[in-house]
């Protein structure tokens, strides 16, 4: 007779017990289920219903950019034009920051007063004029004075900045829809005392420390979030704001507020695109086909973040149809030949 360790006796027993639950009939099954214990396991829920997968958006990565020594890296520049540049490339890379661009742009155009970029520095408005053109020659910014209408006279607003935040050979410009966009309102201002002129008479009793957080606060406000800093206005009354939105508007006139629609703070954007659909529908007299034109400008605008041409291309094709409404009086259906037109050169 064979002896076994009690391991395998155990393990035989087991064994034994598998086998005769296997083999039991219906009949046995108490006798076995007072030999093994019983296990209680949920019954499975079976439904007719199929579970569909839920979409997950994929997240919206914004462009990342290079510190201000990576982009004049092996440029020769004194001591004064490098300590401008970094100001100018620190503000640009906060306002690009905040339009939200998916694909970093080789610059960014920023409107902030000379007099201002001037303090942020500790130079005088004459000292920073001389080393503007230092910048401009290197390929790093591209500037000029801005201007506005006050009471039908021609008064400097501010400055234009082209500041490049990328490395390369890019060149930075100043565009037309740029010069033409209207970056404050400049009367309101004015008599409401945002100004430089009124931000250096509110200084004038503060510590040094108070001073420079006043001039970058007010440095960031212009160049991050005018819109609500200053009050400046984006485009026309009818077009973004007004309190009769359908107002039909020219066709070259859209066609030059189409730029605007770049510097709108994110949030903004869907109420711009849509009152310029509207007022686009409007002044073609296609008035169903708003929602398309709100997708044509959408399209426009996110060609523009990912570094392609997308608004001028479009701003383009309305002031060619607005010299075909002039020049070809039997034009019935502009909206049609614009439509053709864009997806010919899609």
């Amino acid at each position: 007779m064979h002896t076994y360790s009690p391991r395998l006796a155990a393990t035989l027993n087991h064994l034994h017990t598998l086998i005769l639950g296997k083999t039991t009939t219906d009949s046995s099954s108490t006798a076995v289920g007072s030999i093994t214990p019983s296990l209680s396991l949920p019954a499975p829920s079976w439904t007719s219903e199929r579970v569909q997968p839920q979409y997950i958006p994929r997240p919206r990565v914004l462009a990342s950019y290079p510190d201000t020594e990576t982009v004049k890296a092996g440029i020769p520049l004194s001591r004064g034009a490098a300590k401008v540049f970094d100001l100018l490339h620190s503000l640009a890379v906060n306002a690009a920051r905040s339009r939200g661009y998916t694909v970093r742009p080789g610059s960014v155009t920023l409107h902030i007063p000379a007099s201002l970029v001037a303090l942020g520095v500790s130079y005088t408005p004459r000292h920073l004029q001389r080393l503007l053109p230092e910048l401009e020659e290197v390929g790093l910014i591209s500037c000029g004075a801005h201007a506005s209408k006050v009471r039908d006279m021609s008064l400097w607003d501010g400055y234009l900045w082209a500041v490049k935040v990328s490395p390369g050979e890019h060149q930075p410009r100043l565009k037309r829809e740029e010069w033409k966009h209207q970056w404050r309102n400049f009367a309101e201002d004015i008599e409401a005392g945002r100004t430089v002129k009124a931000l250096l008479e509110r200084m004038s009793g503060l510590h040094a420390f108070q001073k420079e957080e006043a001039v970058s606060t007010a440095l960031q406000d212009f160049a991050v979030n005018p819109y609500s800093a200053l009050a400046p206005v984006v485009g026309t009354k009818d077009i973004f704001g007004s309190s009769t939105p359908n107002t039909v508007q020219d066709v070259r006139e859209l066609s030059y507020r189409l730029g605007d629609l770049a510097n709108l703070p994110a949030e903004k954007r869907a109420e711009g695109v849509g009152r310029m659909a509207s007022a686009l529908s409007n002044s073609l007299g296609d008035f169903h086909s708003r929602r398309w034109y709100c997708s044509l400008i959408w399209q426009a605008l996110a060609a523009e973040q990912e570094g392609r041409e997308g608004l001028g291309i479009l701003a383009a094709a309305l002031t060619r149809l607005k010299v075909d409404q002039e020049e070809w009086k039997e034009l019935r259906n502009p909206a049609a030949l614009l439509t053709f037109r864009l997806r010919k050169t899609a």
